[in-house]
């Protein structure tokens, strides 16, 4: 069992579905430890699949934790992104985050997904995301500074499993 703590990579292709690969180097956890919360995250890469584990807590005002990936998309007719997940039965987002300037300046788009202890395909449409907060920039995946799974906004243990991640 090849086993790797914390991040991964982007590879796109020609091809008209992107893999994202699970090269260990371009993804890294954020939590809301950044502005003083007390949120809890650890990341791991077991056989290509991101295993998220730790807690998200509403304390000290913060609620996050994030596996997120910088890209950087050239292309306009992108339509969103395919992964695998299953976990704890709990709710999770997807986020992209755009460049440019937003208010505030954490801003970003979401879309929520429910995991269960079975793997689920799950595609989100970028068309379907849902503004938190103001940005200069549409929503278009030229746009897109960062892509994250999320686990956000209220007390709960994170038990998150990713993978084939793709874009389409």
């Amino acid at each position: 069992m090849k086993k790797i703590i914390f991040s991964f990579g982007l590879m796109l292709s020609l091809f008209v579905q992107s893999k994202i690969s699970s090269n260990p180097n371009d993804w890294y956890g954020l939590t809301d430890r950044v502005m003083g919360g007390k949120s809890n995250l650890r990341i791991e890469l077991l056989n290509e699949t991101f295993v998220l584990s730790g807690n998200v807590s509403t304390q000290n005002n913060g609620g996050f934790v994030r596996l997120v990936h910088e890209v950087r998309f050239n292309d306009d007719e992108l339509k969103g992104i395919s992964f695998l997940a299953k976990g704890n039965n709990e709710m999770y987002e997807f986020h992209a985050t755009l460049k440019g300037m937003k208010m505030p300046p954490w801003s970003y788009f979401s879309h929520s997904f429910e995991v269960t202890d079975e793997w689920k395909r799950y595609e989100i449409f970028f068309k379907d995301l849902k503004s938190s907060g103001y940005s200069v920039r549409k929503m278009k995946p030229k746009n897109i500074n960062n892509i994250a799974f999320a686990g956000y906004g209220r007390d709960f243990d994170v038990n998150l499993m990713v993978k084939d991640i793709s874009i389409f």
